[in-house]
């Protein structure tokens, strides 16, 4: 009796599961299809979301080989690809990277990602696939990449050649200038680098976000490339009446890193602490080795970061409030960092300073303690003979 009973039950659960299966499929956001691994690939199980994208109804596909649902073009080669798969299955990605189609009832085609996860039941073997449509992503991708081809050619040279024309009559080029005429003067010519600045900005995060930034390692003294950036920024900590002081202890502080990109990094930290900062004050650039790492630290004395926007602080297009703000920014400055700092093999973190303000820092491995990747060592010696005859 008992062992009936628990016959009884085991049939209940397994009966119960499989309804808990088919729903939790049915509920799926994507599209899932479960095909036979191990026989002609024929279709043994579709959700409505795959009826709903493809135009089939379910009595159409089951039964049918998983090839209906390709385009014609690719039907025999997947043939061959399916039977490879089941003498050695593994989960597998596809539309990642390069195109692949899907293929509706009418005959139109449309890209998507497929996942491919095999499993066995009952001593068979059976592929779960999980479908989805990227129409929406690849058209928002098409936009994001017109957008920024009309940043790069139609917005960045006429704004460059702009910029310098405000900089020559500025520095006088076409002679003394009325005192009220000069002032806004300088308030264009600012306003100009400003945007600049910006366009540069959702460029080099662009490249960042398609691995497309070029990156030249060498090996490079960090004491050196901080007071060039420390230079470079003077006069815009000027205009924001706040001074910059380098505190560089004695020692080596050799990394192996890309030298424009590390001073683009110090000038987006320093950028950061001068426009929160109040006019008097003063931004101190530190360098400090921990152990095999070199530090590179920059303290404001601004109002601080709110609690509740830490968490946000490298986010793309993130700005926090603060009153003591000298000037308006796009919000990618420290997401910028924050990328270029990891291809770079480095962290980059913040703490609240002492006595108040923020401690921006910057960990890098030493150059004897990062091994170089063969990209790296590729590039560098690609442009090696470039450099030599700058």
């Amino acid at each position: 009796m008992n062992v009936g009973m628990a016959a009884g039950a085991a049939e209940t659960f397994r009966t119960l599961g499989a309804e808990f299966f088919r729903l939790a499929v049915e509920a799926c956001p994507n599209g899932i299809v479960i095909v036979d691994g191990d026989g002609d690939g024929s279709i043994v199980l579709v959700n409505g979301e795959v009826e709903r994208l493809f135009g089939y109804g379910c009595g159409e596909l089951l039964g049918r080989s998983i090839e209906i649902l390709l385009p014609e073009k690719l039907r025999s080669k997947h043939t061959g690809l399916r039977r490879a798969f089941s003498l050695h299955p593994e989960s597998r990605h596809y539309g990642t990277g390069r195109e692949f189609n899907g293929r509706r009832k009418d005959g139109s085609e449309f890209p998507v990602e497929v996942s491919l996860n095999p499993t066995r039941v009952g001593g068979e073997l059976m592929v779960v696939g999980a479908i989805v449509d990227i129409s929406e992503r690849m058209r928002l991708q098409q936009l994001q990449d017109e957008f920024v081809a009309i940043v790069s050619h139609e917005l960045r040279t006429p704004m460059t050649s702009i910029a310098a024309s405000l900089g020559l009559l500025h520095a006088g080029a076409s002679g003394r200038l009325p005192q009220s005429a000069a002032h806004l003067l300088e308030i264009a010519q600012a306003n100009c680098q400003r945007l600049v600045r910006m366009v540069n900005d959702i460029l080099d995060l662009k490249k960042l976000d398609a691995g497309q930034m070029r990156f030249f390692f060498q090996r490079c003294d960090a004491r050196t490339l901080l007071e060039k950036a420390v230079e470079a920024n003077q006069g815009f900590a000027g205009g924001c009446g706040v001074g910059v002081r380098l505190e560089t202890p004695p020692g080596s502080f050799d990394l192996y890193i890309d030298p424009d990109r590390f001073i683009q990094v110090v000038t987006n930290l320093l950028s950061n602490a001068l426009k929160f900062s109040s006019p008097g004050e003063e931004v101190i650039v530190a360098l400090e080795t921990r152990g095999t790492d070199v530090r590179i630290a920059v303290r404001d004395h601004g109002p601080g970061i709110p609690a509740e926007f830490k968490p946000r602080m490298f986010e793309t297009f993130a700005q926090a409030d603060g009153g003591n703000r000298q000037k308006g920014g796009s919000g990618l400055g420290l997401s910028i960092a924050r990328q270029i700092v990891m291809h770079m093999q480095g962290q980059i973190g913040f703490d609240d300073a002492p006595g108040g303000g923020t401690i921006f820092y910057v960990d890098l491995p030493g150059a004897d303690h990062v091994e170089p990747r063969q990209d790296e060592l590729a590039a560098e010696a690609v442009h090696a003979p470039a450099r030599a005859r700058r």
